[in-house]
C-alpha cells in the first residue's frame, strides 16, 4: 500500500492489496463497540471518577446528564465519521499494475480527521475484544487465527493513522 499526499491537500491510498482493501472494508464491524464493556467504557467514559469527592446522587445526577446530553453527541460523531470512511472505502477504483489488480481511494482532505476517528475507534475496540497485546509481536496465536487477523488489521490502520498525522493534518 502507498500513501500519498497531494499539493491540493487530498490524500491516496493506492496499490492497496486485495488482504489491505479487505482489512479496510472490515472497518465498521471493527469499530463497533457493542457488547464489549472495556471498550465502551473507553469511549464513551463516565465524566465522574472513581476518586471524585461527590455523593452517591450527585454522581448519578451528573452521569445521567452526560447519558443524556453528551454521550448521543459523541455517538453521532463517531458514527458519522465511520460512514463517512466506509463511503471512501467503497469508492475505491480497481487499478491494474504489472497484470495485478489494486484498489486506488482518492480522499479529500476534510474527511482526515474522520478517518483519524473511525481508525482509532476501530483499533481500540479491536484491542479489547481480542485483547490484544501492546506490541505485534507479543501475540501468540498462529498467523490466520481471528486474533492474529485482528493485530494486522489494527497495524494497517496504525501506518494509516500515522501518516494522516504527519503528512496530511499537520502540514501548514
Amino acid at each position: 500500500m502507498e500513501l500519498i499526499s497531494h499539493n491540493d491537500g487530498s490524500w491516496s491510498l493506492r496499490k492497496v492489496s486485495e488482504l489491505e482493501y479487505l482489512m479496510l472494508s472490515r472497518i465498521q464491524e471493527s469499530a463497533d463497540p457493542a457488547g464489549c464493556n472495556e471498550a465502551c467504557s473507553r469511549l464513551y467514559p463516565s465524566p465522574v471518577t472513581a476518586t471524585a469527592d461527590l455523593d452517591q446522587q450527585d454522581t448519578w445526577s451528573i452521569e445521567a446528564d452526560w447519558r443524556e446530553y453528551t454521550e448521543p453527541d459523541l455517538r453521532k460523531g463517531f458514527g458519522k465519521a465511520i460512514q463517512t470512511v466506509a463511503a471512501d472505502i467503497e469508492s475505491a477504483a480497481i487499478e491494474r499494475v504489472s497484470g495485478v489488480d489494486f484498489y486506488e481511494i482518492n480522499v479529500p482532505k476534510i474527511h482526515a480527521e474522520y478517518w483519524c476517528s473511525a481508525l482509532n475507534q476501530a483499533r481500540l475496540v479491536s484491542h479489547y475484544r481480542h485483547d490484544l497485546p501492546a506490541e505485534p509481536g507479543e501475540i501468540s496465536k498462529a498467523p490466520g487465527s481471528e486474533e492474529w487477523m485482528a493485530m494486522l488489521q489494527s497495524e494497517i490502520y496504525g501506518i494509516i493513522m500515522e501518516f494522516l498525522v504527519t503528512r496530511v493534518l499537520w502540514i501548514k
